[in-house]
């Protein structure tokens, strides 16, 4: 069988991460024009219980329908929301998609529109314990049928309390601007970080256990991937 496997992400930190247990040549990297900061705002506005605050299971719906909206963006920009659309039996076609927010208190961090933004975000995190979660979408088609599997993983993080110079070091490397919270623990945002409770990969933006779990799914729901396409490394 042949698979066209897709990761609808710029990310280039899931995509390393996803070359450790699929080989790069097995999949194509898309990324997925979402306005993910206008999409929150909709969804707290529904909430139902958002006068009485953000709750972690309502956060966790909400990064939930983030991945799930990336996945639909990009189905529709590549014209793949057709069931069984410009397959034939011996080809199946398996697309990830990934977001992460940063959950501090009441408030929801996406990624900082600017320095100024950053450096908001980083005091705000300053001293205190945030949440960290990812929502995952894998939606699989064949000429048979379609199935979507969808988790969100949580870590809980503890940030050191940080001078101003700190804030300012860190913005001058740049490195805030494209992540969301306004940091990425892998690089220079590790000497922000004083611990951690959960899993590491998920702050880097694509929790590789959990992801790895839904691929298990997938190969439970469509047996013949088992046998065709290598889609765990085991």
């Amino acid at each position: 069988m042949t698979v066209d496997f897709i990761l609808g992400s710029a990310s280039p930190r899931r995509s390393e991460l996803l070359t450790r247990f699929v080989p790069e040549e097995s999949f194509r990297v898309v990324s997925v024009d979402l306005d993910e900061a206008s999409l929150i705002d909709k969804l707290l506005a529904n909430s139902p219980n958002a006068r009485f605050g953000l709750s972690s299971t309502w956060a966790a719906n909400i990064v939930n329908q983030l991945a799930i909206a990336k996945m639909d963006a990009l189905q529709t920009t590549l014209g793949l929301a057709d069931q069984g659309k410009n397959l034939d039996t011996n080809h199946a076609r398996i697309v990830v998609t990934a977001d992460t927010i940063v959950v501090a208190g009441d408030r929801i961090l996406g990624k900082p529109s600017d320095a100024t933004d950053a450096q908001a975000m980083l005091r705000l995190l300053s001293g205190r314990e945030h949440t960290v979660m990812t929502g995952l979408c894998v939606h699989v088609m064949t000429t048979e049928k379609t199935a979507r599997f969808t988790a969100v993983e949580m870590t809980q993080v503890e940030f050191a309390k940080l001078s101003e110079d700190q804030i300012a070091w860190y913005t001058a490397t740049g490195e805030p601007l494209d992540k969301a919270g306004a940091y990425g623990i892998q690089g220079y945002g590790s000497a922000l970080v004083k611990s951690i409770h959960g899993c590491y990969y998920n702050v880097m933006g694509l929790p590789i256990h959990r992801l790895l779990e839904l691929f298990e799914q997938v190969q439970m729901a469509f047996p013949l991937l088992r046998t065709d396409f290598k889609l765990l490394p085991w």
